[in-house]
């Protein structure tokens, strides 16, 4: 019996992966890094048989099994339903492993209600169309967005594309510490902070890793510092645009770092939660490692996360709208903002802001996605 399950198992995946390869797609090289959707590939297979069977050897089998038993162990399921949930989830709704695990469709198993939530593969494939691809392509360099938002910044930076090693020797002796980062790239891969003396001399090897924007460091406001020192901890913050012009702050976000990363990214271990219309941390903090972890206080200081008040939440939601305004086209963005003692600042933005943040079944009080919330702000119909 166990023996047929198996191969009907095997058998059910192979189809899945040639009904995949088949069709017109978007997929996600780090769905199983856990650091949330981005560094998209678009492909269009044109009949390719063997890209299923390609795809199936270059699965990586072992966090799919730990994805499984650990929905399975926590929903009182078998791994071999959850895994069959999920191959149904995913046809049907376009649903992540990451979206799968972090809407917690293990345990809600209610199609009515599974249709309320906005998934990557589906839905999020229809939003980032809202914005035109000059702008997207703008968002998605750092170097570009740098230079198109520097009203937004609140510090300088230089992009060695467009420098030589005497202006980068100049740009960092202005300043104790700098951000390297590549110009493109998602998760905080790549980022790396140094001091004065780390970065000079050091022109040439950041340009050869790719790492060739650099930034004055964000002072972080006290109040942030307070939760978590070792990174910046900033407000993903959502914007959207209906087909009248009018923006809407569709959520906030906070992110925050653990103690020795310098960034707050989940692929760096960093946790989040969402926040209240006010700036409140209401709900625990969350991490997608390890499968999914609820934290109601900071595992590395102990801080209790509930109640926390955030400063300056009306100046955020000012400072994202007039950025989502300031060029046609970007009508659809998450924006990454710090808090720093003179105001929020731009950190970057994402022209395909992921639906696991604002979505995650640790801060929902209803147990229901965001369709209907995005439809309405963007003047689209998902469903």
């Amino acid at each position: 019996m166990v023996l047929l399950r198996v191969c009907s198992c095997v058998h059910s995946l192979l189809l899945w992966h040639l009904f995949d390869a088949l069709l017109p797609r978007i997929y996600n090289d780090s769905s199983f890094r856990g650091d949330g959707h981005c560094d998209f590939v678009y492909e269009r297979a044109g009949g390719n048989l063997t890209m299923g069977f390609r795809r199936l050897f270059t699965i990586q089998w072992k966090n799919v099994f730990g994805f499984t038993r650990t929905m399975a162990k926590r929903s009182g399921r078998s791994s071999l339903s959850i895994l069959f949930d999920f191959i149904d989830c995913y046809r049907k709704r376009g649903t992540t492993w990451l979206n799968y695990m972090n809407f917690g469709f293990d345990r809600q198993r209610e199609p009515a209600i599974r249709d309320t939530f906005a998934t990557e593969y589906k839905d999020n494939a229809v939003m980032f169309r809202c914005n035109v691809p000059e702008r997207a392509r703008v968002i998605k360099d750092k170097g570009l967005f740098n230079e198109a938002y520097r009203e937004f910044l609140g510090r300088d930076f230089i992009d060695l594309r467009h420098a030589d090693c005497a202006a980068y020797e100049a740009f960092v002796g202005r300043f104790d510490t700098v951000f390297a980062k590549p110009a493109s790239g998602c998760g905080g891969d790549g980022v790396e902070k140094l001091t004065r003396e780390q970065a000079r001399g050091q022109f040439d090897r950041l340009v050869r890793e790719g790492k060739v924007v650099i930034e004055e460091a964000a002072r972080q406001h006290s109040e942030l510092n307070a939760i978590n020192a070792d990174s910046v901890n900033t407000l993903r913050t959502c914007t959207c645009i209906n087909e009248l012009g009018d923006v809407t702050v569709l959520y906030m976000v906070l992110r925050i770092g653990r103690k020795g990363s310098v960034v707050d990214n989940m692929s760096a271990g960093g946790l989040y939660t969402k926040l209240s219309d006010d700036g409140r941390i209401t709900h625990p903090c969350y991490s997608a490692v390890g499968f999914g972890t609820v934290y109601t206080h900071h595992p590395d200081t102990n801080l209790p996360f509930t109640g926390i008040q955030l400063p300056m939440i009306d100046q955020v939601k000012e400072l994202v709208v007039r950025a989502a305004l300031k060029y046609p086209g970007t009508r659809y963005v998450g924006w990454d903002v710090a808090i720093t003692p003179e105001g929020p600042v731009l950190i970057e933005g994402n022209d395909r802001p992921g639906t696991d943040l604002p979505q995650t079944f640790a801060h929902s009080d209803t147990g229901r996605g965001l369709v209907a919330a995005y439809e309405k702000a963007l003047s689209i119909q998902l469903r």
